[in-house]
Formats: structure tokens, C-alpha cells, sequence
């Protein structure tokens, strides 16, 4: 194999351990399956933290219900109000979104600015995007409602089970001591690197690991010690012999 294809072939080997580090996933393929989604960063001084527990109550072929509940546990200067959350892929595809509060509010196929279209938001202001602070959810609050999911005749939630894919997002605002807006990424409790206690029964947690720094490393090294000693002797470079 020539050098050149070594390092393509190493370098696109890298691309696609990267591309899956993105995806996490959880099917939630019994009643009572749960999983928590972890959200935790730094901002301008405040330590924002907060979960959000999923567990499936009922369902029917084309009805989803899910006993939810959210917590803001961030801390620090700011008011670090939890505005919104989604998740950026649900399978089967949703015809619908729904809870029984008046908190908070559902809607699929949405605009989550910092993450684009998304299959499903949960709002506590006008939209994902934003809206008045005092809407949201306060530091040391905690909120709970059943959000209810369709889907149409052609799929099954009781055959295919409910896939909730990363990225999974969060907005805050008012956060620190410069009150600033953000959005950011969460993982799934209990998996891989993600911090707490795991799912639960019934459910099953698959998340993509991330790729490790030091075999990418080992792999490019490896790459470049093939291709010095694949690389032929220039034709005008005498050679010697005893």
C-alpha cells in the first residue's frame, strides 16, 4: 500500500470513530423503561446541573406516555433558569407532542437554535428558542408532567420501541454574572462518561463510546512510521555497498 493511502485510510478511520462519539442512544422497549439525561456545565461563574428522568407509564401501537421529571439543580451568581430541552432524533417519527401542564408545552420538528431542527422540544417559555425568564425553572426547582407521543398507523411503538437519539439539548438563561443565554449538550446518566446512577428496569442504554485520544494518537504514529519505511529510494541517490 502506497504512504499516501496508509494516511487516508488511518485519517478516515479517525472521521468515523469521531462521528460516532456523537451518538448516543436509549430504546425504551418495555413499560416502566426509564432513563435521566445529565446536563451539567460552567458559565461566567454559575455551575449549571440539571436532569431530566423519562419513564414510560403506558402505551399503545401509536400512543407513548412518559412520566417526566425536571430538576434545576444549578448553582452560583445568576438566575440560571432552565428554559427548555430536547432530544434531536425520535424513532419511529412523531406525528405528535403533548403534556398535561400548564408549565410546560411540547412541539416536534422544532427549531432549537444551537442545534437546529430537533424532533422534539419541551418549553417552559414560548419556544425552544427563548422566552420570559420568569416562565422557566428556577435554581433548586423541580417540575413533573406526562408528556404524551404519537405516532402514525404505519409504525409501532410496541414492536419498534421508542429510540431517543442525541445530541440532547438544554437552554438557559440569565446564566452568571453577565445573565447570558446558552445552550449546550447533555449525555445519558449512568453511560459511558456521563456522571449518576444508571436507567432502569426494562429500558436498555446505547451509548456510542467516545474514541480513545491516545489510540488515535498510536494510529496516526503508526501511519507515519509506514509510510517512512514504505518510501522508495529516490532514483538518483547512489547506493553503497561493502
Amino acid at each position: 500500500m502506497k504512504p499516501t493511502r496508509i494516511r487516508w485510510v488511518v485519517a478516515a478511520a479517525a472521521l468515523s470513530l469521531c462521528s460516532q462519539a456523537q451518538a448516543a442512544a436509549v430504546l425504551f422497549n418495555s413499560l416502566n423503561s426509564t432513563a435521566t439525561l445529565l446536563f451539567t456545565g460552567a458559565q461566567d461563574g454559575a455551575t449549571l446541573n440539571a436532569t431530566v428522568k423519562f419513564t414510560l407509564t403506558s402505551w399503545s401501537a401509536q400512543t407513548a406516555t412518559f412520566s417526566t421529571i425536571v430538576t434545576n439543580n444549578s448553582s452560583g451568581p445568576g438566575q440560571n433558569v432552565l428554559m427548555a430541552f430536547g432530544i434531536t432524533a425520535i424513532s419511529p417519527t412523531l406525528t405528535g407532542a403533548s403534556t398535561n401542564s400548564a408549565a410546560w408545552g411540547a412541539g416536534i420538528d422544532v427549531n432549537f437554535p444551537s442545534f437546529q431542527n430537533i424532533d422534539l422540544c419541551l418549553l417552559s417559555g414560548n419556544q425552544c428558542a427563548g422566552g420570559s425568564i420568569n416562565d422557566g425553572l428556577g435554581m433548586g426547582g423541580s417540575s413533573s408532567f406526562n408528556l404524551t407521543l404519537t405516532t402514525d398507523a404505519s409504525d409501532n411503538f410496541m414492536t419498534q420501541g421508542i429510540g431517543f437519539t442525541s445530541p440532547y439539548a438544554i437552554k438557559f438563561q440569565g446564566v452568571g454574572t453577565l445573565g447570558r443565554s446558552i445552550e449546550f449538550e447533555g449525555c445519558i446518566q449512568g453511560t459511558g462518561a456521563c456522571g449518576g446512577g444508571g436507567g432502569g428496569a426494562g429500558g436498555s442504554n446505547g451509548n456510542v463510546p467516545e474514541p480513545n485520544a491516545l489510540a488515535l494518537l498510536a494510529a496516526a504514529a503508526l501511519a507515519a512510521g509506514l509510510a517512512r519505511r514504505r518510501t522508495p529510494r529516490l532514483p538518483w541517490l547512489p547506493s553503497f555497498s561493502r
